[in-house]
């Protein structure tokens, strides 16, 4: 379905769907690229003047060289386009033509697979540019060349040029990954707009090994580098289909969720949805949900809230209706609109099990007015989750109830549980003590 699908929003709802908008708190951390679908995405759900976001969309395309791209909306908004665009727009076409010249013979090379298969066999760089009887700046000049038509929104192009580039450059064993630490990131950018998913999810995986490892790149700069990175993994972890494990234990560790904390506390949004959508994750809800109310201070919306009144406060109308302003938020979010119906689903039944957990023995009438639902509409749910063997239960129909089989949970697992926040809290405090110590130090 289309975004915002069905009625337009009235005033009253724009406004309250606007009031859970991310969007300017996440474009700092995006590539301008990446901010063109979301912009779109925001004119098809209706929640701000029409005008002002095809303005905002020709103010940022302007700043690419997607200039096609802009001249075509100066004309859908019946306007003349200054005679600068037009211009630079010739003077951009030129560098990309002159830029393709320079690399032609390399890019005929990279079309024949004989050639290409060569490549890893080389020993060194040298060894590459004589073989193929190439000089080491063609070898720039198609980073350069790839960097043109990303800019060009020509995304297909420029990952296949940056692919190539980096098996070329992988050959010089001694040339450190910084040197071409851009050009990853510039891979990365392009699989995502081009929706190759699989592609960023490795991608990510590199980048995540890089700053890691990385001994001469100052903190303050990793730090800025992950938030990006923790921003630019959301389109792969929700507009993709399926969902590597090891992406989204990326995104919910404890390193992750420390540079959450202290530099991006609105994705706490997506860490929640991600706990609510992905059933696999269950084992992490309880340490997660510590965190995300130790940072409530910094950032609260729905998704958040439902979760710590589902499992911190044990508070069912509070949970009831928290999810029901979900959808609200969901319904304004690039990233959660076509997920909602996922998403009520799975928080129902995280609803339904924390109040399984708590009561023996369980009135449908009782529990369908917690899920929003009908009595007859909710047996039926029941009886699906308990053939479905999501639930150990029986239902009593006379009697109208459900009857859950408890087993208790063991020591091991009660131990187990009591020291595992022990990483995050150690953290958080290294992190408030060094905030602290800022402080003190910049008062006069």
């Amino acid at each position: 379905g289309q975004p915002g699908g069905g009625e337009p929003l009235s005033p009253e709802q724009a406004e309250e769907v606007a009031g859970y908008d991310l969007t300017a708190r996440m474009t700092p951390f995006l590539d301008r690229h990446m901010v063109v679908p979301i912009l779109h995405f925001l004119q098809e759900v209706g929640m701000y003047k029409s005008e002002d976001l095809a303005n905002a969309q020709i103010e940022l395309i302007s700043k690419t060289n997607m200039l096609d791209a802009v001249l075509d909306m100066y004309a859908a908004n019946g306007e003349e386009a200054p005679q600068e665009l037009q211009d630079n727009r010739d003077r951009i076409l030129q560098t990309v033509t002159s830029s393709g010249e320079k690399v032609l013979k390399l890019l005929e090379l990279l079309e024949d697979q004989s050639q290409v298969a060569k490549i890893s066999g080389f020993k060194s760089m040298a060894e590459l540019c004589e073989s193929f009887d190439l000089t080491p700046d063609i070898i720039e000049e198609l980073g350069r060349y790839a960097k043109l038509q990303f800019e060009c929104g020509n995304y297909p192009m420029s990952g296949t040029l940056l692919k190539h580039y980096r098996s070329i450059v992988a050959v010089d064993a001694e040339r450190p990954l910084s040197s071409h630490a851009n050009i990853i990131w510039g891979s990365l950018a392009s699989s995502i707009l081009n929706e190759a998913f699989d592609e960023a999810a490795e991608i990510i995986g590199k980048l995540d090994d890089y700053l890691e490892n990385n001994s001469t790149m100052p903190k303050r700069e990793v730090l800025l580098h992950r938030t990006w990175l923790l921003h630019w993994a959301l389109f792969v972890i929700f507009r993709s289909d399926k969902v590597e494990q090891k992406l989204l234990d990326f995104f919910l560790d404890d390193k992750s969720l420390s540079i959450i904390s202290l530099t991006c506390p609105h994705l706490f949004r997506y860490v929640g949805a991600c706990l609510i959508l992905h059933k696999r994750l269950k084992h992490l809800v309880k340490d997660t949900v510590w965190i995300v109310h130790h940072e409530m201070h910094s950032y609260s919306d729905p998704v958040t809230r439902f979760l710590l009144a589902l499992y911190t406060d044990v508070d069912f109308d509070e949970a009831q209706h928290e999810l029901q302003l979900c959808s609200v938020v969901c319904k304004g979010d690039y990233f959660l609109w076509h997920h909602w119906a996922e998403f009520e689903e799975n928080a129902r039944l995280l609803i339904f099990e924390t109040y399984c957990r708590i009561h023996q023995c369980i009135n449908i009438r009782m529990i369908a007015s917690k899920l929003n639902m009908e009595a007859e509409e909710a047996e039926l749910w029941i009886v699906k989750l308990i053939q479905n063997a999501k639930l150990d239960a029986r239902i009593d129909s006379e009697k109208s109830r459900v009857i859950m089989s408890k087993a208790p949970p063991s020591v091991y697992q009660q131990v187990i549980e009591k020291t595992k926040n022990l990483a995050f809290r150690s953290t958080m405090l290294l992190s408030n003590l060094e905030k602290r110590e800022k402080e003190r130090q910049n008062v006069p």
